[in-house]
């Protein structure tokens, strides 16, 4: 693990020393020092503005996703309510209506009339 952290860190300060030492021989070879400066500053400056326009668009979007999400878990937790509440008023419903019938059968006749015994006689 140790040594695992210690590559790491030998690694960033080899690649920092490499850029730096990279981006000033390339500065000082270039002999147009000031001329080239002003133009990378400009180019610089013209990224940034570009990045912060488009960061800020990204923000705008990201808030209103989350806006949204947020709106959309409170209207799941107000359904979730809504649900329960109307189960628990259905059990009192069903415990005060126990006695009616609430089958989906029609009544039969054959419930209601049995021949009597002289009938079947005949």
């Amino acid at each position: 693990m140790a040594s695992a952290v210690a590559m790491m860190v030998g690694g960033a300060i080899l690649n920092a020393t490499t850029f730096v030492g990279g981006s000033y021989l390339a500065k000082y070879l270039s002999g147009n020092d000031a001329k080239d400066a002003l133009y990378e500053k400009e180019w610089h400056d013209k990224a940034l503005e570009k990045y912060q326009k488009d960061y800020v668009a990204y923000q705008e979007k990201r808030q209103k996703f989350l806006d949204l999400e947020d709106e959309n878990r409170r209207n799941n937790a107000i359904a979730s309510r809504n649900f329960a509440n109307t189960d628990e008023a259905l059990k009192y419903y069903n415990r005060t209506h126990e006695d009616e019938n609430l089958s989906d059968e029609p009544p039969q006749f054959s419930d209601y009339y049995r021949p009597s015994m002289k009938s079947e006689s005949r």
